[in-house]
């Protein structure tokens, strides 16, 4: 998804983060919590390492920053998915600094996700919009997760390793799920448009949660099943593609 999609004209405000944990569309996802356990630690080293790089030098860092608030909002869509209202506090906070720019006092936030405490005020992303939910598919040297090359060069080589597998598709799933509650400005034509994108978005969830279920079976995972189910996986993100991306 190297490309960006235009959010619609309004959903900025009506997606702030607290909103989106409050009143999406679907309840996230029903993985193994040892599944989201795991996308919590990569994702909180992600971040952290992420945000110390935008402090340290911004300029040659920038890429990163929507990324960086997509993945704050992962980790609160985490949060609120096993239940644990202190991470899902503490990584809304690193959203808001992040709304502001204020990129020390993200990094600060994002420093106490190893000890979260519940917040109630805590409310998250004012701006937060589908190109910040989609950019960590872009590639590393773009300041993305990689997501959609991984997935691509899983397909193209027939392999896949399970906890790679599992990582992928528990931030599937909470794109996803986001995605589903954004639709952009085409998708908001009429309904036979708006049908499309949560057709896409929601084999996009279906795909994400097969594939965090058979990579969470570890050494005993079915890698043709996995690289299977990457398939499908990649056939809802070009789907979509082919109907809702604008092109610049």
């Amino acid at each position: 998804m190297t490309n960006r999609f235009r959010a619609a004209a309004g959903a900025s405000a009506l997606a702030a983060g607290l909103w989106l944990l409050a009143s999406a569309v679907a309840a996230p996802p029903a993985l193994p919590k040892e599944s989201y356990q795991r996308a919590i630690k990569a994702d909180t080293e992600f971040l952290q390492k992420k945000l110390d790089d935008l402090v340290s030098d911004l300029q040659k860092n920038r890429g990163a920053i929507r990324t960086v608030k997509g993945v704050a909002m992962n980790i609160a869509f985490y949060g609120e998915a096993i239940k644990d209202d202190g991470l899902r506090s503490q990584a809304l906070k690193v959203a808001e600094a992040l709304d502001k720019k204020d990129f020390k006092a993200a990094a600060d936030a994002a420093k106490g996700l190893g000890a979260p405490k519940a917040d109630p005020t805590a409310k998250g992303s004012k701006s937060f919009s589908l190109d910040d939910v989609m950019s960590p598919f872009r590639i590393a040297k773009a300041g993305g997760q990689n997501i959609e090359a991984d997935i691509k060069g899983a397909v193209k080589n027939a392999k896949i390793d399970a906890a790679e597998a599992e990582l992928i598709g528990v931030r599937c799933s909470a794109i996803a799920d986001y995605a589903l509650a954004m639709p952009n400005d085409k998708a908001s034509t009429n309904k036979a448009m708006k049908d499309k994108w949560e057709r896409w978005s929601k084999d996009m969830t279906t795909a994400s949660k097969e594939l965090t279920d058979e990579a969470a079976k570890g050494k005993t995972a079915d890698e043709k099943k996995m690289v299977a189910i990457l398939k499908k996986l990649d056939a809802s993100c070009v789907n979509c593609h082919n109907d809702f991306r604008n092109e610049p």
